[in-house]
């Protein structure tokens, strides 16, 4: 009996732990599962709970901001918009490749793309007001350029031409010389050249080579000096260079220092632009075009008044005389009075060679000269009867005359401009030994503008008495 119920006992203790066992998998599922529902709800309130950081201020910061799917629907915007063309792309079983998610925009994007709608609106404004401007009827300070065949009135085709003419004349702006007039009026007759010469500069009065062991370096033409001071007794002349006045202007001052041959410098920034090209418009220099010429080496400088022009070709830095040879040339026309150089420069076919053909006229002309002054002197009766031939005597060519008396005016006005040379010289020296310190401007020691006028003065009999002295000196040494 013991031994069964022992076993009965054992057989129910068994059994407990077997049916503990088997039930506790469920439970442990059941409180897993429970747990797991706890956590979602958490991670959700989580999610839905409001950050510091909006949107708003991360799209401020420059941070590219993306939409979740689940968000709020105040602060996401989703949209989807269908394919224009209907076409379905074939990928598949997917089926929402045909569509195409629009970008977010913060409020940022949004204030700029209204800030540039707002800017193109107003830029057509704009530019439909100052079309209507530009297309008004002409005012009275236009010039006549401008309002040339062109009438008043509101037609579609009047106010077309004037927007036209208006919006071309803007361009041109930049094209035109800067003045309408490069010189300022000739000066009174008794004091005005009869002919104005305008020359160019590089290759004709000087020629610039650069190298890499000299770098640049300047040659001036040989006679130049000569050319200038000869002709500057019958001419205006103008230097107009084909070059900017920051690289020209020096050359210039070394060819005349103190202007005393040539009386304007023209450059590079007083030519018109036109196709291309710097064109030397002799019709902007105020002056008679009928008394104008231009010497130059290209053709294009003159290629608005080719019958004003004499070319030569350009000079290439070695010694010759073509300068010197057009001296007889230009000194005929300015002693001959002509009303209009124009038709005699025309009788030369070809303006490259004037010089060549000038000669062979002076020749012939010449010839005819002393041919008709021997045939007079033969017909000449009385003269021969009375014994007052001209045997001995032959009369002298006109022009030949009037070189002899341009090389004597040469002379005293060369020497007229070394005198000058040397007073300016010593203005310099005394000018630069008068000086004021900073502690005369701070004690007020200054001179006052008259007193300034009164010393300059006094300054400049000083020199003048100097000079004079200088020139005695010089004479006596000369005498003894």
């Amino acid at each position: 009996m013991l031994s069964l119920a022992r076993v009965s006992l054992l057989r129910n203790a068994r059994m407990v732990p077997l049916r503990a066992v088997q039930m506790r998998p469920v439970a442990m599922r059941k409180s897993f599962h429970n747990s797991s529902i706890v956590l979602q709800k958490k991670n959700e309130k989580s999610e839905t709970s409001k950050s510091i950081l909006d949107d708003d201020m991360l799209a401020r910061a420059g941070v590219e901001v993306e939409g979740n799917e689940a968000g709020s629907k105040g602060k996401e915007e989703f949209s989807e918009e269908a394919d224009k063309s209907g076409e379905q792309e074939e990928s598949g079983s997917d089926k929402g490749l045909g569509k195409k998610k629009r970008s977010r925009q913060s409020s940022t994007d949004k204030k700029r793309e209204r800030y540039a709608n707002w800017f193109y609106i107003a830029s057509l404004l704009g530019l439909a007001g100052g079309a209507m401007s530009m297309a008004r009827d002409w005012e009275d300070d236009e010039s006549e350029e401008l309002r040339k065949e062109i009438p008043n009135g509101y037609t579609p085709s009047l106010m077309y031409r004037r927007l036209k003419k208006r919006w071309e004349s803007i361009f041109s702006f930049f094209q035109e010389p800067p003045f309408p007039d490069l010189l300022p009026p000739p000066p009174p007759p008794p004091y005005q050249r009869p002919l104005t010469l305008v020359l160019s500069l590089e290759d004709l009065l000087v020629h610039s080579e650069w190298s890499q062991q000299t770098g640049w370096r300047t040659a001036k033409r040989p006679g130049v000096d000569y050319f200038l001071g000869y002709l500057s007794q019958y001419y205006e002349i103008v230097l107009f260079s084909s070059n900017y006045m920051m690289y020209s202007e020096k050359i210039a001052e070394k060819l005349d220092p103190i202007h005393a041959f040539i009386t304007y410098n023209l450059f590079k920034e007083h030519c018109l632009y036109k196709d291309g090209i710097h064109i030397k418009d002799l019709s902007k220099l105020n002056r008679d075009l009928g008394k104008v010429i231009i010497i130059d080496t290209d053709e294009n400088s003159f290629k608005l008044q080719p019958e004003n022009a004499v070319f030569l070709e350009p000079w290439d830095g070695k010694a010759d005389d073509r300068l010197l040879r057009l001296i007889p040339f230009l000194e005929y026309l300015a002693t001959q009075q002509v009303a209009d150089v124009r038709p005699i420069l025309k009788s030369y076919p070809d303006n490259k060679t004037i010089p060549e053909a000038f000669e062979k006229r002076v020749q012939l002309l010449k010839e005819k000269f002393e041919r008709d002054e021997k045939a007079k002197n033969e017909n000449n009766w009385v003269l021969r009867l009375s014994g007052a031939g001209l045997t001995g005597m032959k009369p002298k060519f006109p022009l030949d005359l009037i070189r002899e008396e341009g090389e004597k005016n040469y002379v005293r006005f060369m020497k007229l401009v070394e005198e000058e040379k040397e007073k300016i010289k010593l203005q310099q020296q005394a000018l630069g030994q008068q000086t004021f310190t900073l502690k005369d401007y701070v004690e007020g020691n200054i001179p006052t503008p008259e007193e300034q006028m009164k010393l300059q003065m006094e300054k400049q009999q000083e020199i003048e008495a100097q000079f004079e002295q200088q020139k005695r000196a010089k004479a006596q040494q000369q005498v003894n």
